[in-house]
């Protein structure tokens, strides 16, 4: 099925005219009448009453009714109590559109960071999927926090919910109640998330192989084959810190990181054979420091001996990426230490979040309420203990990933990290999938996982990347799992005239993850599936406009 929806403007605050959405859901409909599953007349209505009668066991309904935006859906809210180890509630939200407009598809909404809220709308891609006739579901993941808050890791019961039964438990419940209301048994069934939500969506590919039958799962936190250090976010996030206040002056400004981006960009834009104003492999970069010295004192254009040292041993012992230095601001603050490890939402802008979520990691799995990791840093030990603690709470579960059981059932799955994030490493997700296709080979790889190195995305998206990204591969999973057609190359776009989003909405959600829009002149980009990469006709050279239209670019498998 076609998901392409209204062309619409590049905006965090997308309008959306209820003529263009109206005509938008009446083309969705008839496509699904072509081919979809169909929904016959339900006897289920939307009252309390009547869904708990369908509702599994462990489930209460607490309201249900109908709503008219963002388009006419009947509204229930309610939760599942799981047990051994428990009680312990886990709440959620399913949002189902009127006998008319549905699709015959079923979307979960997986929720980055630590969870903590229900969700009504997406992260990935962004904005409400009811626009588009799907079913819409998500949960807390089985605990009210703050979503950069892991001090709930300490309860069994809620640990576990969080890494993977919560979110089964739900979904469960939630697809139970949207077959009787439409009167299925069977849809098409879907689970997309990033960071916090695409590790929701890798552990129910694990442990609950037949929830779903398509996964669109990014920036998921491992573990990666490799250095165990450099491959820990913990690990990471402890090197950053203890640079930035290893001495007067290591703190690294917005301004010194600005100037150091249009170096490692002028420097290596062009080392993948096309000068269109981004690095695609981080791993292509070598910026040689010693040349940025400033002398007679420090300078704006210039980086200091201190400066130098900080980002010499940040490159040396992590996986932060030099091509794409500007997207190390979110974990380094726009002003120097100290921060507050519980900023407001208002201030948090200006406080390093590597800090946040490293300092809660340390309180929670180190057992140690008050400690700062600024004032005293984390020991490698300390570190390692960290991580033991997340794998032992069940936050991020140990143990090699292991998909064969939803590769069995049919499923498909699409992972995807940009280029440019910090927080996570794409080339621990490339050698992850390196180690997949010696063991299965690269046949059977493809017949049920692809992979997607976004350049230019940040965590989650932003950056200098696609605006588009994550819609297109929705469109491309849809299309994987309905008509069987697999993912190559996909075209996605930068700029308002060129985007095509698929749910945005005038109010999308703020819950977890908060992906920036993407900044730079208008383009397209072809992004290609491991193992290929994209490569620029360079006969089109001559013409400064051709690196920025898809048509001039093509997929080659990468050298080894």
């Amino acid at each position: 099925m076609d998901m392409a929806g209204p062309e619409s403007l590049r905006s965090r605050l997308v309008t959306i005219s209820r003529a263009a959405l109206l005509a938008s859901l009446g083309t969705l409909a008839s496509a699904s009448a072509a081919g979809g599953p169909q929904a016959t007349a339900g006897a289920v209505t939307c009252d309390v009453a009547a869904i708990q009668k369908v509702a599994p066991s462990d489930t209460r309904i607490v309201e249900a009714r109908w709503l008219d935006a963002p388009v006419r859906h009947c509204r229930v809210d309610g939760y599942v109590t799981t047990e051994n180890p428990g009680p312990n509630r886990n709440n959620f939200r399913l949002q189902l559109p009127e006998k008319s407009l549905w699709a015959g598809r079923f979307f979960f909404i997986g929720l980055g960071g630590s969870g903590g809220a229900v969700p009504t709308e997406a992260q990935v891609p962004r904005g409400n999927p009811l626009v588009k006739g799907f079913a819409v579901a998500g949960t807390d993941k089985g605990h009210q926090s703050d979503p950069l808050d892991w001090s709930f890791a300490s309860d069994p019961a809620k640990a576990l919910d969080n890494a993977h039964r919560g979110g089964h438990v739900t979904t469960g419940a939630a697809q139970a109640i949207t077959r009787a209301f439409y009167g299925v048994r069977k849809m098409h069934r879907y689970h997309t998330g990033c960071s916090g939500g695409g590790d929701m969506g890798m552990r129910a590919m694990q442990y609950h192989p037949d929830d779903y039958d398509g996964v669109l799962l990014g920036w998921i936190g491992g573990p990666y084959p490799g250095d165990p250090r450099k491959t820990m976010t913990a690990w990471n996030y402890s090197v950053v810190m203890r640079e930035m206040v290893r001495e007067p002056g290591s703190w690294i400004s917005p301004a010194k990181r600005q100037f150091l981006q249009d170096k490692a960009l002028a420097l290596c834009d062009a080392a993948d054979g096309a000068k269109d104003e981004m690095i695609w492999d981080s791993r292509q970069c070598k910026l040689d420091l010693s040349r940025l010295a400033c002398t007679g004192g420090d300078r704006p254009d210039c980086l200091s001996g201190p400066e130098i040292t900080s980002v010499t041993n940040i490159v040396r012992d992590t996986v932060w990426p030099i091509s794409n230095i500007s997207s190390w601001s979110t974990y380094m603050g726009s002003v120097p230490p100290p921060w507050d490890p519980s900023p407001s939402r208002e201030n948090a802008a200006k406080t390093a979040m590597g800090y946040v979520i490293l300092n809660n990691w340390a309180r929670t799995h180190l057992r140690q309420p008050d400690r700062d990791v600024l004032k005293q840093p984390l020991t490698e030990a300390e570190v390692e203990q960290i991580y033991k603690g997340q794998l032992g709470a069940f936050v991020w579960p140990g143990g090699a990933w292991d998909l064969a059981a939803f590769e069995k059932g049919g499923g498909k799955s699409i992972f995807y990290v940009g280029v440019g994030d910090p927080a996570f490493p794409h080339d621990g997700l490339e050698n992850w999938f390196r180690i997949l296709t010696e063991k299965v080979g690269a046949s059977r790889r493809d017949g049920f996982a692809r992979l997607y190195q976004v350049p230019g995305w940040g965590h989650c998206g932003g950056g200098t990347g696609p605006d588009d990204g994550a819609d297109v591969m929705l469109e491309a999973l849809v299309n994987w799992v309905e008509k069987g057609t697999p993912p190559r190359g996909l075209e996605m776009h930068r700029g308002a005239d060129r985007a095509r989003f698929q749910f945005a909405s005038a109010t999308p959600g703020r819950i977890g993850v908060d992906v920036g829009s993407a900044s730079g002149r208008p383009r397209d980009f072809l992004v290609c599936p491991y193992p290929y990469r994209s490569v620029f006709d360079r006969s089109k050279a001559s013409d400064p406009a051709a690196v920025y239209d898809a048509r001039n670019w093509s997929c080659r498998k990468a050298d080894k």
